[in-house]
């Protein structure tokens, strides 16, 4: 099924006719030519200009032995290598697999040993870890570096066989022999934390990334007279899909930049003279919360999608001169419901999307009636349309698909109308500034502390909508830790969004529920106290 299929055509003229991405890219290269198309942190590309690179990148992959149904690993910030790396393995046939290059330890291994790649691509920030969990990456053969070389690496302590740099890859002919890449094919593997265990491998295939396309123009009301600007990281859903594919689909500019800064944000988004943009909750309740200015008004943007949405909607909207869209979807499906502009309702994360049925349930997985809570599942009316499993995790497969319904671990509710409302998370994930922690994660660095003896992590409310994370820790008798300590040790071995705000340390035994697990439900309940420290006051 190609565009025509998913789309209204009257709406969307001059989109590609495709739904794999080499075509797609290589269609808009031969319509567009040297029209610009993405900018990235200062590095730009049109569309016929990309396509060239990433024939140049796809035959220097293929001579270090990447063939179809291979996984590239990707280890890097926002930059036009990490577009380039995607785009030519999707022409060998190959998956890409982005891991945030924030992750250390236990968290990279888990994620670059599971995933089988034996190709890795970062760059010289990464080095040192790499030199330190390589003995446990039995899969890794080759380094490919960008913006650093072979002897960087080897004196960082580097012993992967082959190291070539990205500039070596390039070094290949243009001309590129294609290979069939069926709309079936896995296009990505993108890594969603687990609720009790370990990341899972998200296959996505290029039929359901084109589809996301579908599903955010649709929420936003983008044509290829809009352009696009996103500060959100290119190893999520959010600046892959939005950020880059939707643009590429429509043949317009695209503009990304290195991270969200609330003091940068305006400035960037006025520089891009991008029309349409999407922030995560936190975002918006950052800027809100920024001094109001005379320029506030002053920016290109029609439409901005905000999930999830703020409390105060019209307030955000009337200061910024934009419109707010909504809506609610996982990595594993894409939008399943969402609003437009001018049909919303208060709350609400939207209607059910045409090509989706989405129903709330009870613990028997029937349908429960307006205004009930039960768990939001939902599945596709057309085929390809959600994610193709986690990989080499079957039985997380059956279990999340039970009775053919993609079971979501949210609670909500529909009204009267068929408007859905999420309500909260009923597993142990945090979802904390649009990324889901898992507590099992936040628990196994609290525990390498030498001084830990267990450890209980849960999300808090946070003013800045979603959750922050707190951790109570039992130390070791005898040991002196502090709050301070222990927030040191995760900033030391974990990334950014998975650092707790909220910080307990315990001489006294932690709850714990009949069969003797720690009970998150308790503590979490109890929430912060008097000896509860919040590492963004101190």
């Amino acid at each position: 099924m190609g565009i025509s299929g998913m789309f209204d055509e009257k709406t969307l003229p001059g989109a590609a006719p495709l739904e794999v991405l080499p075509d797609i890219l290589r269609h808009q290269a031969e319509r567009l030519g040297e029209a610009p198309f993405l900018d990235i942190c200062g590095q730009t590309a049109s569309f016929a200009g990309l396509d060239r690179l990433t024939n140049r990148l796809a035959n220097g992959l293929r001579g270090l032995g990447v063939a179809q149904g291979d996984r590239v690993a990707i280890l890097l910030p926002n930059c036009l290598e990490f577009v380039a790396v995607w785009f030519a393995a999707s022409k060998l046939g190959a998956v890409e697999v982005p891991s945030n290059p924030g992750l250390r330890g236990d968290l990279l291994i888990h994620n670059l040993h599971s995933c089988d790649a034996a190709v890795l691509v970062t760059d010289g920030a990464a080095l040192d870890e790499i030199a330190r969990i390589e003995d446990r990456l039995p899969h890794l053969k080759t380094l490919v570096l960008v913006g650093a070389d072979e002897a960087q690496a080897r004196a960082a302590g580097v012993r992967v066989a082959q190291i070539v740099t990205y500039a070596d890859c390039l070094d290949a002919p243009e001309a590129f022999s294609p290979v069939e890449v069926r709309f079936s094919d896995p296009m990505a593997i993108l890594y969603t934390s687990g609720t009790t265990g370990a990341a899972k491998g998200v296959v996505m295939s290029h039929r359901q990334c084109f589809g996301w396309t579908e599903t955010m123009s649709r929420n936003l009301g983008y044509t290829p007279a809009d352009s696009y600007f996103s500060a959100l990281p290119l190893f999520h859903t959010d600046a892959q899909m939005f950020g880059i594919y939707m643009p590429l689909v429509f043949g317009t500019r695209t503009t990304l930049v290195d991270r969200f800064s609330a003091s940068k944000f305006w400035d960037q988004l006025r520089a891009s003279g991008a029309t349409a943009t999407n922030l995560l909750g936190a975002m918006a309740v950052i800027l809100m919360r920024a001094p109001a200015l005379a320029s506030d008004a002053d920016n290109p943007v029609r439409v901005c999608q905000c999930i999830p949405m703020l409390p105060d909607r019209a307030a955000f909207e009337r200061r910024f001169t934009m419109n707010l869209v909504t809506g609610y979807g996982q990595t594993e499906t894409s939008f399943v419901t969402l609003d437009i502009v001018g049909d919303s309702r208060e709350n609400s994360c939207g209607r059910p999307h045409p090509d989706w049925e989405v129903a709330v349930v009870d613990a028997f997985d029937s349908p429960v009636p307006p205004g009930t809570m039960g768990e939001i599942v939902s599945r596709p009316r057309t085929s390809w349309a959600m994610f193709s499993g986690y990989d080499k995790q079957d039985g997380k497969t059956v279990q999340t698909l039970r009775n053919l319904w993609y079971h979501s671990g949210d609670a909500g509710y529909f009204d009267a109308d068929g408007w859905m409302y999420f309500s909260h998370r009923m597993n142990e994930a945090i979802r904390r500034r649009g990324e889901n922690v898992s507590a099992y994660e936040v628990e196994l660095i609290a525990e390498q502390h030498p001084d830990v003896v267990e450890s209980a992590a849960f999300g808090i409310p946070s003013e800045y909508t979603e959750e922050d994370i707190m951790v109570v820790v039992l130390r070791r008798d005898g040991s002196r830790l502090t709050a301070t300590d222990l927030l040191a040790h995760f900033r030391a071995h974990a990334p950014r969004h998975m650092v707790p705000r909220y910080v307990e340390i315990t001489d006294d035994p932690l709850p714990r529920t009949p069969t003797e697990k720690i009970s998150r439900a308790a503590l979490k309940q109890r929430g912060k106290g008097p000896a509860t420290f919040d590492g963004e006051t101190r």
